[in-house]
């Protein structure tokens, strides 16, 4: 369980494992015991009050590494819900119990050239200012085409955005990321006005959003990494190849598989970005937050999102009860062996061989075998 959000988490993770016919046992992290086992506790009480069993839902706790490995490898365990960094899904997934695993989102969003520029940045900043940015679908970082720079400078300003200066931009970069290159916690669901305070920089009253202008992508580029708070990102691109270019850079570095967003009124554009990101969701026209777990789209409505292989996880899906059923399949023969050879193409039933009684001489013809093939590439070709 993670320490971003975890009391929306631990309903819904409840929610879906109950909902499935499953029991599920929480681990929670460390910073957030308090939070989760209250949750924990006020969803057992329910349980309880609908007439079910409360040890439906249990929790750990005194959380503990030794004790999360434990959870991950025991014997009853039949799968794992991993949400959280990378280290916590990687040990998920080699623990040898099966898993779904959810890493970081990372998304970027592209105000393309014919996108309603003030309803985007509208759209945009109710989704970074929702919860404070802790959502993982909220987006990480705005980009726009060289010649949209400034109109969208303004825009965003006038809805509450502030701009840091190159000073203020050094100063908070040196502050929402640690030593080792992991977001401070800090940060983490703070508003725009007490991250400022922290960090000891002075910004204008009511500010909803930090800005910072990037350049690039990497440990060196702390802006480029996932912000769960209301912080963003800035870059331009010269058009939208380039804008492309740099939507995969920073979903590579972090947040492959999860979520890209983009504001046009060109499906062209939406068509080009979604055959190229590396993600399990595009979201189109509205806010990402919202719209990567099914509020305001048509996913599946869902608050762990799954980010696919190329993400490092076993499902592209919004994750939700349909993930955590077996189902068992009962088939009935439609059709005999014979059957089925009589339809392979050159290969007629009187011709394939079939032992009978030898004693009677009871075989059949053999296939032609290059026959078949100079058929099949026959039909290949002309497909």
């Amino acid at each position: 369980m993670p320490s971003t959000n975890p009391t929306s988490t631990a309903l819904y993770k409840s929610e879906i494992a109950i909902k499935s016919g499953n029991a599920i046992v929480f681990s929670p992290h460390p910073n957030a015991r308090n939070c989760i086992l209250e949750t924990v506790k006020v969803i057992r009480q329910a349980i309880a009050e609908a007439g079910g069993n409360e040890d439906l839902v249990s929790c750990i706790t005194i959380p503990t590494v030794q004790a999360t490995d434990n959870l991950l490898k025991h014997p009853d365990i039949s799968l794992i819900l991993a949400t959280g960094g990378s280290a916590m899904v990687r040990a998920a997934y080699s623990s040898g119990t099966p898993a779904i695993g959810v890493g970081p989102g990372n998304g970027p969003a592209y105000i393309e050239r014919t996108a309603d520029i003030p309803l985007a940045i509208k759209r945009i900043i109710d989704s970074k200012t929702f919860d404070n940015g802790t959502i993982c679908a909220s987006e990480q970082s705005v980009i726009c085409d060289e010649d949209r720079k400034e109109e969208v400078q303004r825009e965003m300003e006038r809805q509450g955005a502030y701009f840091l200066t190159p000073e203020q931009n050094k100063k908070l970069g040196g502050f929402i990321l640690r030593a080792n290159g992991t977001m401070n916690p800090l940060i983490v669901g703070r508003s725009a006005e007490e991250i400022a305070r922290l960090a000891g920089i002075a910004i204008p009253t009511g500010t909803r959003v930090l800005v910072a202008e990037e350049d690039g992508v990497g440990r060196e580029h702390p802006y480029s990494n996932e912000k769960l708070a209301p912080i963003l990102a800035f870059y331009v691109g010269k058009d939208y190849r380039q804008v492309c270019d740099i939507c995969c850079r920073i979903l590579h570095y972090e947040g492959a598989g999860h979520t890209f967003g983009i504001h046009t009124k060109d499906p062209d554009m939406v068509d080009y970005f979604a055959k190229r990101v590396p993600v399990s969701r595009v979201v189109v026209n509205t806010p990402g937050a919202l719209g990567g777990i099914g509020g305001t789209t048509g996913l599946m409505p869902a608050l762990t999102l799954g980010c696919g292989a190329v993400g490092g996880s076993a499902t592209s899906e919004n994750v939700g009860p349909n993930q955590l059923m077996n189902v068992r399949y009962v088939a009935e023969g439609l059709r005999e062996l014979s059957d089925i050879r009589a339809e392979m193409p050159g290969a007629p039933e009187k011709n394939i061989r079939v032992p009978g009684n030898i004693a009677e001489g009871g075989w059949i013809q053999e296939p032609d075998i290059e026959e078949i093939v100079e058929q099949i590439i026959k039909r290949l070709r002309s497909m």
